[in-house]
């Protein structure tokens, strides 16, 4: 604890922060106070948060803090034990904030910039069914893809971009081969005056050099349009088996009552306001964000002075870095070191090697990854659906074991049998070659003559039976249409009732339209009437701390002036102009204690010499 102490200290007291303090003066630090040094930290990371600690509500303050934090990745939590110790600015839950933040300064400054425009908006899958939603949230998407692109671009041109001296010494070099290039331009046109063809041969070498480059800069725009193409094909399978799902959906749902279907209705309203209010909060957020960046933008352009200065600190500090380098290199001429270099520059090249083999394994994967695209595409357009999931495949493929193990064993069973159908056959030809009547066929006869006759008997069993069953359902279709009948009013009342809710549904979209188009206006009148409300009542504040304080002032310097007035009057000796009993002004009272006190420091010096002198 001591260790993240000091860190925290030692971190505070330099660059940006320059707070000067010590230990024990970060120890003693009361509850605000250490909220005030939070709060300069966040607001190093963010502006947003430079906010003022005692005006704010402590519920606001934690949904501000914890939100941030939780963007920036803080591991904690965020319970009810954190909040209460953040709301109250306790030591045991400051601490390892800032020790956390302070540690990673600049990583999460850059994150917490890179957060503002990179949070994905999360959208309810209900509302992207809309036309206009849909629209607005890919064109979000979008601009927060330019934004990465830009981002990396601006990052590569960072790290990427050259000493000033080595583009000097760049330009050097070039304006060198330009010379000589322009000599040997000089050269050749002297060989080549002579030549008759040679201006002709010239004309069609520059108009193919022109086609060459004509023909890699549609190269790549095709390649470009390609890649547009498939991950369009991509958005219209997905959005087409969507719609293939949700019109199953529907299928399967039926057609409910209109009650319902107005519940319904009433529902997607309400979560369509809640996801506006919130569209339309963070559409707030980003425009505010937009004017930071145009502020910040609309600042004066770097001087070329300014430009001279920076290069003149980088050539000394570079110049220090040489001289640094320079004396390590003195330092480190040890010959046990060469067997560790040469370890460490067999593990770079393996390193490098492995990096290379990585880069390679990553390209055959994306390649991969869209051929398989492709083929899917492809068995799709072939068979009309999409392709089976993984999981799916898998029980397909088991039940396809379990089918195949099931046909083997009836294939073998099948087998059987037909041996044993085959024995049965010959032995029974045998046994006819050997008695063509043989013993029990007139009593197998006789068997047959009395099932035929039970057979009878149960035939007109069943046609009782038989007559009884079509009675029965003579009557229950007799009982259905008498429903039917009955039901028919109340088939048509529902039809007349699905017409007339078609009809208030148009006329609720349409009152649905005209309330969101006057909600905006008054909503945007009423954020101009607060902000003007907000303005003139921190005017009128102003105004009345600048009246307390002058009314303060005035009253202090009429009673100085008073008793100016009554010293003036008791130095003129005035009829009862008197300051006190005992003294006439007040000039004579403080020099009566001028006087007092000039002979108690003659008696102390007094009474000092004699106590130095006693021990001598």
């Amino acid at each position: 604890m001591a260790a993240q102490l000091k860190e925290i200290v030692d971190r505070l007291n330099a660059e940006p922060f320059n707070l000067d303090l010590s230990l024990l003066v970060f120890d003693e630090k009361d509850p605000l106070e250490l909220m005030e040094i939070l709060k300069k930290v966040l607001t190093f990371l963010d502006p947003k948060h430079d906010v003022e600690l005692r005006e704010e509500k402590p519920d606001a303050m934690y949904q501000r803090i914890s939100e941030f934090l939780h963007i920036l990745g803080y591991q904690c939590s965020f319970d009810i034990e954190f909040q209460n110790g953040l709301m109250s600015g306790d030591k045991n839950t400051i601490h390892p904030i800032l020790y956390w933040l302070l540690s990673n300064l600049e990583a999460l400054r850059k994150r917490a910039y890179l957060a503002k425009f990179c949070m994905n908006l999360e959208v309810p899958e209900e509302f992207l069914r809309e036309e206009q939603v849909a629209s607005v949230y890919q064109n979000y998407k979008e601009l927060q893809a330019q934004f990465k692109a830009h981002h990396s671009h601006v990052e590569q041109e960072r790290h990427g971009r050259m000493n000033p001296a080595d583009l000097q010494r760049e330009v050097q070099q070039l304006d060198a081969e330009r010379e000589q290039l322009a000599q040997k331009i000089q050269l050749l046109k002297a060989k080549t005056e002579r030549d008759e063809g040679f201006a002709q041969l010239l004309q069609v070498t520059s108009m193919l050099r022109k086609e060459q480059e004509e023909e890699a800069r549609l190269a790549e725009k095709l390649q470009e349009q390609k890649y547009q193409l498939e991950q369009t094909e991509q958005l219209y399978i997905e959005r087409a088996a969507r719609l293939r799902e949700m019109r199953e959906a529907q299928m399967q749902e039926g057609e409910g009552s209109a009650e319902a279907m107005f519940k319904v209705l009433s529902t997607e309203v309400i979560k369509s306001r809640e996801a506006l209010q919130r569209v339309r909060k963070e559409g707030e957020e980003k425009m505010e964000q937009l004017r930071d960046m145009d502020s910040a933008l609309s600042e004066p352009p770097v001087r070329q002075v300014d430009i001279d200065n920076l290069e003149n600190e980088i050539q000394a500090m570079q110049n220090e870095i040489h001289a640094h380098t320079e004396k390590i290199n003195e330092q480190n001429q040890d010959s046990r070191l060469a067997v560790y270099k040469q370890q460490a520059n067999l593990v770079a090249k393996k390193k490098e090697a492995v990096l290379k083999d990585k880069k390679t394994l990553e390209d055959e994967r994306d390649s991969l990854s869209k051929d398989l695209s492709i083929k899917e595409r492809e068995y799709e357009e072939m068979k009309g659906h999409k392709y089976m999931k993984r999981d799916d495949f898998k029980n397909y493929a088991a039940a396809l074991r379990d089918k195949s193990a099931k046909f083997k064993r009836l294939k073998a069973e099948l087998s059987e049998m037909r041996q044993e159908l085959a024995e049965l056959e010959k032995t029974e030809q045998s046994l006819k070659e050997k008695d063509p009547t043989p013993a029990g066929l007139v009593e197998t006869e006789q068997m047959l003559e009395r099932a035929s006759v039970e057979k009878s008997q149960v035939d007109r069993a069943k046609g009782k039976t038989l007559d009884e069953i079509s009675a029965i359902v003579q009557k229950i279709n007799q009982q259905l249409k008498e429903k039917k009948n009955k039901l028919a009013p109340q088939i048509k009342a529902l039809r007349s009732i699905r017409q007339n809710f078609q009809q208030v549904e148009v006329k609720y979209l349409e009152k649905k339209g005209h309330y969101d188009q006057a909600k905006t206006t008054v909503d945007a009148d009423m954020s101009k009437v607060a902000t003007d409300v907000r303005q003139l009542q921190d005017e009128v504040q102003e105004a009345e701390q600048a009246y307390n304080e002058l009314n303060m002032q005035l009253t202090d310097a009429e009673s100085k002036l008073q008793r100016a007035h009554w010293e003036t009057r008791c130095l003129r000796r005035e009829e009862g102009a008197r300051y006190s009993e005992e003294f006439q002004t007040l000039s004579d009272h403080y020099a009566a204690e001028i006087s007092k006190l000039d002979e108690h420091c003659k008696d102390l010096r007094s009474f000092h010499c004699f106590v130095i002198i006693i021990p001598w």
